[in-house]
This record gives C-alpha cells, structure tokens and sequence, in this order.
C-alpha cells in the first residue's frame, strides 16, 4: 500500500505530465514548510515560505470583501506565471507555467488534482 507521501507525489507526476506548460509543482503546508516539491531548482523552501503567506492573505481577503471561501490565485509575470489552489485550508498547491502557457488546460488539470490531493492530504 501507497504511503501518503508516495500518493502526493503520483499525483504531482501525473499533473506534471498532463502539460507542457507545467514548469514546476509543489504542496505547501500553511505554515510555509514543503511538503512535496517538485519546482525543480532550488526554489523549494522560499517557494513554500512565499506561496503560504500569499494563501494567508488571500485567505484574509476573501474572508474581508465577504466573497467566499479562498480557492485559488493567479499571477502573471513577464517570464512566466505562478498559481496557487487551496487544498481544504490543509495546504496548497503552487505551481509554476510558462509564458504564454494554456491557462485553461492547466486550471482544469490542476482543480482536479486539487481535488485528489483534497482526498489524500
């Protein structure tokens, strides 16, 4: 039987597979700590430090313009983009793309495994 480790990671790889445009992937804790990464590099802990203070704040927004619970954010940079999913205010999904990536294909795969790191996580 798959440990919970091992089940996060299939997961991971097979979002990873699923685009191109995918760069980079990871599970962060809330707390900041990685608790799966596959960004590549060594981006890892300033990756999970980052994208849980961005999911805080995305938590306190949401929360402050009362327009629901907090699911996901999207940032575009010049080079490339960075999304972040909430996974049942447990942890989140960070995942980098590339410029000009196909956002509606990587938003449909990513929900999905969202929803299965939901089950797991």
């Amino acid at each position: 039987m798959a440990t919970k480790q091992e089940k996060i990671d299939a997961v991971l790889n097979e979002l990873k597979m699923a685009t191109s445009d995918i760069k980079g992937l990871g599970v962060i804790s809330p707390d900041g700590m990685m608790i799966a990464d596959h960004l590549g590099g060594d981006q890892g802990d300033a990756a999970a430090a980052m994208g849980a203070a961005l999911g805080s704040l995305a938590k306190r927004v949401t929360t402050t313009l009362k327009v629901g619970e907090f699911q996901e954010v999207n940032i575009r940079g010049t080079n490339a983009g960075i999304l972040l999913f909430d996974i049942e205010s447990r942890a989140a999904l960070i995942i980098t793309v590339s410029k000009g990536a196909n956002l509606g294909l990587v938003l449909l795969e990513a929900r999905q495994a969202q929803s299965q790191l939901g089950q797991i996580i």
